[in-house]
């Protein structure tokens, strides 16, 4: 019960954080393929490794000249493929507070590069990766739909399965036509 209230504190706290944030009008039909730098935010949950493997592999494969940066929890860290192209962040579970945002450290790790796109890889709502994607400065910011994402990703792909195999490849799929 306290943990629903937490978290409907610190997505009060975002949306208010982000209030005077507006995204500049955006052709989605060549935004991924105009963006250079990618961030990618890997699942707070953990997954098959294979899918995993297959989606970095994608997204590392499409901004192949080496400017993917993997934000990755610390726990997490041995669930994703020995990948030489990607820069892996790392964080510590006790760099997110209590209301479930990032403390200010992270941000500033974060923002100290530049992006001009962000994948949110968790299927479900994750409001520390969500409050990370809108905070990284990216003009494209990608997720699946869910409940709350509206405030923090301006494209969300909808995907007939709930399992992460076949969602993360119509997922790919649809990151192909754009």
């Amino acid at each position: 019960m306290f943990e629903e209230f937490r978290r409907k504190v610190g997505l009060a706290y975002a949306r208010f954080h982000f209030r005077k944030r507006a995204d500049a009008p955006m052709r989605f039909s060549d935004a991924v393929t105009r963006s250079r730098k990618a961030l990618v935010v890997f699942p707070d949950r953990p997954v098959d490794a294979g899918v995993a493997e297959m989606i970095l592999r994608y997204l590392t494969r499409r901004y192949a000249n080496g400017s993917t940066t993997v934000l990755v929890r610390e726990d997490l860290r041995n669930l994703l493929p020995p990948m030489t192209a990607a820069r892996i962040v790392t964080y510590a579970p006790t760099e997110i507070t209590s209301w479930y945002t990032p403390r200010a450290a992270l941000i500033r790790r974060l923002k100290s590069s530049t992006f001009d796109a962000a994948f949110d890889l968790n299927t479900d709502f994750s409001l520390p990766s969500a409050f990370l994607c809108r905070e990284s400065g990216a003009g494209l910011r990608v997720s699946f739909t869910k409940a709350n994402a509206d405030d923090f990703y301006n494209l969300q792909i909808r995907t007939a399965s709930t399992t992460p195999g076949p969602s993360f490849q119509s997922f790919m799929r649809c990151l192909d036509m754009l």
